[in-house]
């Protein structure tokens, strides 16, 4: 039985560019789906149940089109656009009520780019009812985001469309083998919420305080970073912090943050440029440029999660090499964006795959030719969460460690690599921050004051 208290009804793309005959984005079964879904609002509404109605709207000039419906939108009138108001609109009897959220998203789910997914924990809501269309893009797309994101899910069978019937069973059929619920709209009706099962509270209530219902990116079931070996210590995430260090302290809440309406990629390489277009909070429109080393889709997937509220997730990691004297290992590199040589710390981006005490290995050994001490306990301790390089301009993050040290040979650096080792001792570290004149990196620099200090 589902709490109606922690459920709520989302209802997707029902607008008339998805719905009118006239409409190249038309969806063939999506007409007659409208008197269901004025049913599951009205069943909704009667059970006191939050009600999110989610839209599509494209620039008018396209941009943001997917690439797949791009000819046929702009050969079609640019329907969803301010090029043809109307078929932004939906029919009368699924307006929206008074109160009633609409979000914009600027893809398929309704959790993807979105702060949706940040609104629904905010109001305690667990389970999420999907109406709407097309059932195999959007609403399907939404409810396996909803399951990674630990919500229990179910889909309105009748109130949602496909371009044909055999489309419809087949995705119904197969969103049900992976634990959504399908149900009608007078089942939903006649029983409310309370007719949904809680698989995910179920569960909870079984394994105990060790399950989490809001999956991080990059953590596995246990919690370990990136499949970490159990023993290895990893950054705790921030809602652990929290918990844990603050005792109960109040954090501030944050101001409505502006909604990312979409990303253009402008140019790839190793380094990706993008612009990116926002609606601030009282509506007007905001563009900026972000940098990148990852792709347009791991970019993006990037930006959903943080503007949902997910912990980072480690692009790299920053090694703070203490040696067993109390000296502290660095590095003089030629970075070639400075046409310099630089004082940093050993550092280098996690592979795929790879755990944070993986990458410290071999990034030590590649860069130094030090690997972590194998007398002590724990060789590694690493700060609470990863930080971010220059938040005006990338989302890439590192991870910053404490690791404690051995000389195990000589360095292998890539070819490309610069690289020459040197160790400050204690007392060193201050005349060395007073008097150096080559370029540092910040977390070098902020790490040594504090080694200093």
């Amino acid at each position: 039985m589902t709490d109606p208290a922690r459920a709520a009804l989302v209802l997707i793309d029902m607008q008339r560019g998805f719905i009118d005959a006239e409409s190249p984005l038309c969806i063939a079964g999506a007409a007659t789906t409208v008197p269901a879904c004025a049913r599951a609002l009205e069943a909704a509404r009667a059970h006191s149940m939050p009600v999110f109605h989610v839209r599509r709207e494209y620039a008018a000039d396209g941009s943001d089109v997917e690439a797949v419906r791009y000819r046929t939108w702009a050969e079609g009138g640019r329907p969803l656009s301010t090029a043809w108001p109307d078929s932004l609109a939906c029919p009368p009897e699924l307006e929206p009520a008074p109160g009633e959220p609409v979000v914009t998203k600027p893809s398929w789910s309704a959790l993807f780019g979105t702060d949706l997914a940040t609104e629904l924990r905010r109001r305690g809501i667990a389970t999420l009812v999907l109406a709407g269309t097309t059932t195999p893009n959007c609403v399907r797309s939404t409810a396996y985001d909803g399951l990674a994101l630990g919500f229990n899910v179910a889909v309105l069978g009748d109130a949602t469309s496909s371009r044909s019937p055999e489309a419809q069973r087949a995705n119904l059929a197969d969103m049900a083998t992976v634990g959504i619920q399908i149900l009608s709209t007078e089942e939903f009706a006649g029983g409310g919420p309370e007719c949904l099962g809680d698989t995910e509270g179920a569960v909870a209530r079984a394994v105990g305080p060790s399950r989490t219902t809001s999956p991080v990116p990059g953590k596995n079931p246990a919690g370990d970073d990136h499949g970490a070996p159990a023993g290895a210590t990893t950054p705790a995430s921030p809602d652990s912090a929290r918990r844990d260090d603050r005792a109960g302290a109040e954090l501030p809440v944050a101001a409505d943050a502006p909604r990312l309406a979409s990303i253009e990629t402008v140019s790839t390489g190793w380094i990706n440029k993008y612009h990116l277009r926002y609606t601030l909070p009282d509506g007007r429109p905001y563009a900026y440029e972000g940098v990148s080393r990852k792709g347009p889709a791991a970019y993006a997937a990037a930006l959903s999660a943080l503007g949902a509220g997910a912990a980072p997730v480690p692009d790299a990691v920053c090694m703070v090499p203490i040696l067993p004297d109390g000296s502290v290992l660095l590095i003089r590199e030629f970075r070639y964006p400075l046409n310099s040589w630089c004082i940093s710390l050993p550092a280098g981006l996690i592979d795929d795959g790879e755990d944070l005490a993986a990458a410290v290995a071999r990034e030590l050994a590649e860069e130094t030719g030090y690997r972590l001490r194998t007398d002590v306990a724990e060789p590694l301790r690493p700060l609470p969460q990863p930080g971010f390089s220059s938040t005006g301009m990338a989302e890439e993050n590192v991870q910053v460690v404490f690791a404690q040290v051995e000389a195990a040979g000589e360095a292998a650096p890539e070819a490309g690599e610069l690289i020459e080792p040197f160790i400050l001792a204690p007392d060193e570290i201050r005349p060395f921050l007073d008097g150096s004149t080559t370029p540092i990196g910040t977390r070098c620099q902020l790490i040594l004051e504090m080694l200093a200090s």
